[in-house]
């Protein structure tokens, strides 16, 4: 595990570990706006006093929450990840395990309604670590993309808005959580996907040849014809 914030010497970190259990669901169950140390205390097993020793005020703790859940998330779908060895495979992985996290999560869920400013904040101080986490997942799918072999982007920038595009259907979630990672799935398709030819290429246009219709041999009239009258000889005398 990484270094903990607010872990001194001498805490036990399995403690530390289930005070921030104990705040995600205080946060499910009450809020932000109500909730209390003593909430906090209450939903994890602890005393106020060994809960003050590990955090010594409520924005601390919030802070290490969000951070840990973030660990926590990347750590798992890393996990996940690794398992598959190809492309799109991952991304379907990648994609189905962060929606089943932003449905299942109850505190995010409570967050979404009752606190998007507090969610906004958060995500806009973690963006760098999260970013850099989907450039680790992605980066090898990335850099196979159309975009990137064409040099209109490079695997950065692509990793970069697929943050936040992941990070804008978090925010606005779709009626079925089917549909919100399908629909990313998608734009990775398409950036996969080999361009069509346009209008504007150089290839050779094809000509239609004309259609010569065929000769018509018209059947030569014949003349009617020339009565001539024979010659009259005179008549014998």
């Amino acid at each position: 595990m990484s270094e903990n914030p607010g872990l001194a010497a001498g805490l036990n970190p399995r403690t530390r570990e289930r005070i921030l259990d104990g705040a995600v669901r205080a946060v499910a169950r009450h809020g932000l706006a109500k909730l209390g140390m003593s909430d906090v205390s209450e939903s994890a097993g602890v005393s106020r006093g060994t809960l003050y020793r590990y955090f010594p005020n409520r924005e601390v703790l919030l802070d290490a929450v969000a951070v840990e859940e973030g660990q926590r998330f990347f750590a798992r779908v890393l996990e996940a990840v690794e398992a598959e060895s190809e492309g799109e495979a991952r991304m379907r992985v990648m994609l189905e395990h962060a929606t089943r996290h932003v449905v299942e999560h109850e505190a995010l869920q409570r967050l979404l309604v009752t606190e998007p400013g507090y969610l906004l904040e958060s995500l806009r101080e973690q963006y760098p670590a999260i970013r850099a986490a989907i450039e680790g997942l992605l980066a090898p799918l990335l850099r196979d993309t159309e975009p990137v072999r064409g040099g209109i982007a490079t695997a950065e920038q692509l990793a970069d808005w697929t943050t936040r595009f992941m990070i804008s259907a978090f925010l606005f979630p779709a009626q079925r959580p089917e549909d919100m990672s399908s629909g990313i799935l998608s734009m990775f398709r398409m950036l996969r996907a080999e361009p069509l030819a346009t209008h504007g290429d150089h290839s050779t246009p094809t000509t239609s040849t004309p259609t010569t219709p065929p000769p018509t041999t018209s059947t030569p009239r014949t003349p009617p014809p020339t009565s001539e009258a024979a010659p009259t000889r005179g008549r014998e005398k």
